[in-house]
């Protein structure tokens, strides 16, 4: 069995204070992290291009509008990524022990 390289990037952005060794560290964590929410490495993408559609289809709703029934498998797709995507961020920025600012990841294809 071959491993597939992933096809996309994590990047630490907006924490000038970490070493290289540091970023990269926390970068595989919030890999790791992601990807054992997501369910693996192949539902990265897809579930975060599920919740960016989701995204889209509700931003023109009123209030009003989003508490339908009607939308509810949409909240739920935001709901699931970015509860994945917290943990991933909690989980690389634990070890530092600090306010870490404006630091987050990107995800780059």
């Amino acid at each position: 069995m071959t491993e597939k390289t992933p096809s996309y990037t994590i990047q630490m952005v907006e924490a000038p204070d970490l070493s290289a060794d540091e970023r990269a560290a926390a970068e595989l964590r919030f890999r790791m992290a992601l990807e054992f929410a997501v369910g693996g490495p192949d539902y990265v993408l897809p579930t975060l291009q599920a919740c960016l559609l989701a995204r889209s289809l509700l931003e023109d709703l009123t209030p009003e509008e989003l508490a339908e029934d009607d939308y509810s498998a949409e909240r739920e797709v935001i709901a699931l990524w970015e509860k994945a995507e917290d943990k991933a961020i909690m989980t690389a920025l634990k070890p530092f022990n600090r306010d870490m600012g404006d630091a987050r990841f990107e995800i780059r294809v």
